[in-house]
């Protein structure tokens, strides 16, 4: 079972506002890692076809790599005509971010991001096959609060056809607030899927963080909402 957009959607973050920089709830990933044994948690609900429960969680072990286990909960009504048992777990995955370039005096990060999807969930639920999801990020903040962001990457899933993604956000910070408009997709085979999304963050205390957003279709029927906390503390 194939699921697209998921596999997009749940690599979410936030760019460069507030004082937790996190991976949701935007579709463009940020370039920033995480510091040395600093624990991170980012959990959302969704709500687009069927509803969906993720739990990103990432791990700094030094100061430019950061390593990721990511799930999601998904509750599926049924698969052609059949009743399924559900939630279920989705398929595992174990990935790795590593920022590759700092340059601070022109204000640019770029980092690599990949996973490898391992199929550990049921028939109905699963990708039913190993599969692997890369990007480039890049970030540039063109001022204290205000910041814009990009990624491409290309996702495979045995047996499937691979899928080009892009993503462009622009993210504003007031205060606590964040907020941030973005247009994201996929290319397959000659297919082109365009999409546009909005969002707030609002950072609760030092270490936790509200997530609000909404997506639309721009020449396809996608329509989500999301919301989210995020959380992290220091190991040692």
């Amino acid at each position: 079972m194939k699921f697209n957009f998921p596999l997009i959607f749940f690599f979410i973050p936030v760019i460069s506002w507030g004082q937790i920089i996190t991976d949701r709830p935007d579709q463009t990933e940020s370039s920033a890692t995480l510091p040395r044994n600093i624990l991170q948690v980012e959990s959302g609900y969704s709500h687009q076809d069927e509803e969906v429960f993720n739990t990103l969680f990432r791990y700094g072990i030094s100061s430019s790599i950061e390593l990721r286990l990511n799930t999601n909960l998904l509750f599926l009504d049924g698969y052609n005509g059949l009743s399924l048992d559900s939630p279920e777990f989705g398929d595992l995955e174990l990935g790795a971010k590593i920022q590759i370039l700092n340059l601070e005096e022109k204000h640019t990060t770029i980092a690599f991001l990949t996973h490898l999807s391992i199929p550990t969930a049921s028939k109905y639920y699963s990708n039913n096959g190993y599969g692997t999801l890369n990007r480039l990020l890049v970030a540039h903040d063109l001022s204290k609060n205000f910041s814009i962001g990009y990624n491409v990457g290309y996702n495979k899933i045995y047996r499937e056809k691979g899928v080009f993604i892009y993503t462009l956000s622009i993210a504003k910070s007031i205060n606590k607030l964040g907020f941030y408009v973005e247009v994201f997709g996929e290319q397959e085979d000659n297919r082109i899927q365009s999409n546009f999304d909005s969002g707030i963050t609002y950072l609760i205390k030092n270490n936790l963080q509200f997530d609000l957003s909404f997506g639309e279709g721009l020449n396809n029927s996608l329509s989500y909402f999301s919301i989210g906390l995020s959380w992290n503390n220091n190991l040692f």
